[in-house]
């Protein structure tokens, strides 16, 4: 069969190989064939249905991730200059050293925690994927994250992939 052929075959009668190479603890062979929406994409629409219904209403959203709005043309001049200037070029993976300095400094400033940069300081990209990393490091087949409801999700989701479970705790008026 030419490999044309098994291509089409591939996708007119069955899954792509890879198909069945996904982890378990993401769903396995059934990865990615939900139908389910996926939970910002829930809040985005719950979000435009709130302004449409109610256009006179100013919409507070203290949401976390996935910006949905430009930022402030200050900002995007500030990025426009320092994207092109050759110190600000590549990778910082292991984090860079003033930032950790820094960070430092603001912890025992503001909390009055002496941290030590090289060992105690770690960087990310963002909240999310420091979040998502946690249960990796933590989190073991049957062992459970307690996840405030409503709260940021993506570690209760990362829990799930490596096994655990998660224990929602409901933030209500009745359990203060």
């Amino acid at each position: 069969m030419s490999s044309a052929a098994a291509a089409s075959e591939t996708t007119q009668n069955s899954d792509p190989y890879i198909q069945s190479l996904f982890a378990e603890r993401i769903g396995g062979a059934n990865y990615g064939k939900s139908t389910e929406i996926y939970k910002f994409e829930k809040i985005k629409r719950a979000k435009r249905k709130a302004l449409a219904d109610h256009p006179e209403r100013q919409l507070l959203d203290f949401g976390i991730g996935e910006n949905d709005s430009m930022a402030d043309a200050s900002i995007r001049e500030v990025m426009g200059r320092e994207i092109n200037q050759v110190e600000n070029r590549g990778y910082a993976d292991n984090g860079v050293s003033e930032y950790k300095e820094a960070a430092a400094r603001l912890m025992q400033r503001q909390f009055g925690v002496k941290l030590d940069p090289e060992t105690q300081i770690n960087h990310c990209i963002g909240s999310k994927p420091a979040y998502a990393m946690l249960p990796a490091c933590f989190i073991n087949p049957g062992d459970i994250t307690m996840m405030t409801v409503p709260g940021y999700p993506v570690a209760g989701t990362h829990t799930r992939y490596y096994g655990g479970d998660v224990y929602r705790l409901p933030l209500l008026a009745k359990n203060n």
